[in-house]
């Protein structure tokens, strides 16, 4: 009997164990699938654009001279200079906002092979012009041919992929916060809408990602590389924000 007895606690004890385990089983799983309704989420992009104006323009002109006698060539660029100078001073741009570019000689003599003749010296100088004047300097960009008319050798090629003029737009700061809270409210339009779709509420915010501000010129359809950006006065301001909504019931 007294064996017996024993054995029966033993099986109610373990019955009792397995009964604590089922119901832990049974929370556990419930807490999960309440978990997974209670953390269904929605992701959502808002877009916004805005016009924009560059406010700062920076304009290098560059000449260049030649010669076999590198002492003349130099004395041509310090011409030049004073010419360059004395038309940015015509055209109204402040000696504030004038720079001097370092004159670079280079001798074509140490390349190898044949040297042209009157070409061995190859000197080149500029100035830098930086204004908030942006359409001052678009209206002399077209007028150096006033320069190449008194003797100026003018290089206008671009130099490192950057336009010349460049135009740059530097206030971004001060829009920043409108463009985000725009973005935002666009993209809450956007998972609204979905959550009225789907039959759910829209919850709180369960995580946004700012995204990039992104400058382009005015007509760009895609971005085309910050050249094209650069070479423009007129730009658009893009934002893409990205944000998870919680859905609830």
């Amino acid at each position: 009997m007294e064996s017996r007895g024993i054995g029966s606690l033993g099986a109610i004890i373990a019955a009792l164990i397995v009964g604590l385990g089922l119901a832990c089983g049974g929370y556990l799983i419930g807490d999960g699938f309440y978990r997974a309704r209670a953390e269904r989420s929605v992701t959502v992009r808002g877009l916004v654009e805005r016009p924009v104006r560059a406010d700062v323009a920076i304009w290098t002109i560059s000449f260049t001279a030649s010669g076999d006698d590198v002492s003349k060539a130099y004395s041509e660029i310090e011409r030049d200079s004073k010419l360059v100078r004395q038309f940015a001073t015509t055209r109204g741009f402040p000696e504030s906002e004038i720079e001097t570019v370092s004159t670079r000689v280079t001798d074509t003599s140490q390349w190898g092979g044949q040297v042209r003749p009157g070409a061995r010296y190859q000197v080149k100088g500029g100035i830098k012009i930086r204004s908030a004047d942006v359409d001052r300097v678009a209206q002399s960009g077209q007028l150096t041919g006033d320069l190449i008319r008194q003797g100026v050798v003018l290089n206008l090629e671009p130099e490192q992929g950057i336009a010349n003029p460049a135009y740059v737009f530097t206030k971004l700061d001060s829009i920043r916060p409108a463009m985000l809270a725009d973005a935002t409210k666009s993209a809450r339009a956007v998972a609204e809408q979905f959550a009225r779709d789907s039959g759910s509420r829209l919850g709180v915010i369960r995580r946004a990602n700012q995204g990039v501000f992104e400058i382009t010129s005015r007509d760009a359809a895609e971005s085309r590389g910050s050249f094209d950006e650069q070479s423009s006065i007129d730009k658009k301001v893009r934002l893409v924000s990205t944000i998870d909504y919680y859905l609830e019931n």
